[in-house]
């Protein structure tokens, strides 16, 4: 059983190390990997906008360069620094339908605690997949 108040303490330490000077919008982004190993990422600013990093794929590069795959992760966590619920932003639907299995489990929290739990079907039902791509 995944303690959801013990994942938002762990998220609300994380954010702190978020480099947001520009938008002050910081996001936390953990991964719990099925050998009980946590990846962790955070938002990356940069006053050339484009090249700033959102904590999702911060994460999952993370998750990736350390040689493990969509099946060695059991869960993902999203902090963002919003009232309500803020959800991955469109990119990092993108990245996450290609990088995590389609079923894992994604907690999504707010300041306010945990919103809700959904997976990356429901976030993007109609995402681009490598199999479209013309070989």
């Amino acid at each position: 059983m995944i303690d959801k108040q013990i994942v938002f303490e762990e998220l609300l330490k994380l954010k702190n190390n978020s480099y947001s000077p520009y938008s002050n919008f910081k996001v936390a982004c953990l991964i719990n990997l099925k050998n009980g190993k946590v990846v962790k990422g955070v938002n990356v600013e940069n006053a050339s906008y484009p090249a700033g990093i959102c904590g999702e794929r911060t994460a999952l590069s993370q998750v990736y360069t350390l040689g493990y795959k969509k099946e060695d992760i059991e869960f993902l966590s999203l902090y963002t620094d919003s009232e309500d619920m803020g959800s991955p932003c469109g990119v990092c639907r993108q990245v996450i339908s290609e990088l995590v299995d389609w079923e894992t489990p994604i907690f999504i929290y707010s300041k306010k605690g945990f919103q809700i739990e959904m997976n990356i079907k429901e976030l993007l039902p109609y995402a681009f997949e490598p199999k479209q791509l013309i070989k």
